[in-house]
């Protein structure tokens, strides 16, 4: 062990993996135990203003930094065996719209800035920063407003589409989970 003379400032030291985990896992206890009006509160502060889409640091203790990612909800469809998870930046300007289309396979789509509107088709479900479940599409409706700050679960095999028919920037992060062939040993194939 080295003596406080020769010691570096902390600036400088090294942490070890074990540290940086118990860190980790003290911060992200604190954040829990703070409470959900606390974390929606640092939240809103850290929400990205008109027209930025650059993800920030989180502030560092020692030179680590850890922020929970605001995209989260289950995924009722998670193919079997091998997947290959595909995290995207997804823009619309005011005024454009991607046609809709059928993907094989299960994303969730978090709105980060502006607004999506959506085909009301059944079974995507809208979940809160706090992960509860705040709206299920029925079918019944023929579009739905994807809001800042949400997590849309689209699931594999339906229609989907999105327009944006707001004033400014939509910005969203897509979380494909895309099944990947297995190769006759089991490995997954490139």
């Amino acid at each position: 062990m080295r003596s406080p003379q020769t010691r570096k400032s902390h600036i400088g030291r090294r942490v070890s993996r074990r540290a940086a985990v118990r860190r980790l896992v003290a911060g992200g206890g604190a954040a829990v135990l703070a409470g959900p009006g606390l974390t929606a509160a640092a939240a809103q502060e850290a929400t990205p203003g008109e027209a930025e889409c650059v993800a920030m640091a989180p502030p560092a203790a020692d030179g680590i930094g850890l922020a929970a990612l605001l995209a989260g909800g289950i995924v009722h469809d998670m193919p079997a065996g091998s997947v290959k998870v595909g995290i995207y930046r997804f823009t619309l300007e005011p005024g454009a719209s991607v046609p809709p289309a059928t993907l094989p396979y299960p994303a969730l789509m978090y709105i980060e800035t502006g607004e999506s509107t959506c085909p009301g088709n059944a079974g995507k479900i809208m979940y809160g920063a706090d992960g509860a479940v705040l709206y299920e599409t029925t079918g019944e409706a023929a579009s739905h407003v994807c809001p800042a700050g949400t997590t849309w679960y689209i699931p594999a095999g339906i229609e989907d589409a999105a327009e944006n028919e707001g004033s400014e920037l939509m910005s969203s992060l897509i979380i494909e989970f895309v099944p990947v062939e297995a190769d006759a040993a089991g490995a997954p194939e490139a």
